[in-house]
């Protein structure tokens, strides 16, 4: 078994934390509107783009009566006993 060399401790860092917190502030509040933008996305006039469905959906009519319990893959003719043979 290869025993891990062990790494030498890190330095600390020259600021305190609370130094730190304030200049990571000052960071953010200098950047938040810009981060705030919404980002545009350049998009080539070549292509298109097409929106909705690719096939069209059938709207149920609702003049028919409902089948509870079925999801129309089986045979109408076929009850619950003899779907499960």
């Amino acid at each position: 078994m290869k025993r891990r060399k062990q790494k030498h401790p890190t330095p600390h860092p020259d600021e305190t934390s609370e130094e730190l917190r304030a200049r990571l502030r000052r960071i953010a509040d200098a950047t938040r509107e810009q981060a705030m933008q919404p980002a545009t996305v350049p998009f080539p006039e070549h292509v298109t783009v097409l929106a909705g469905p690719l096939r069209k959906v059938r709207k149920k009519t609702t003049d028919a009566p409902s089948h509870s319990g079925r999801d129309g893959s089986s045979d109408p003719g076929m009850d619950d006993q003899e779907q499960r043979k």
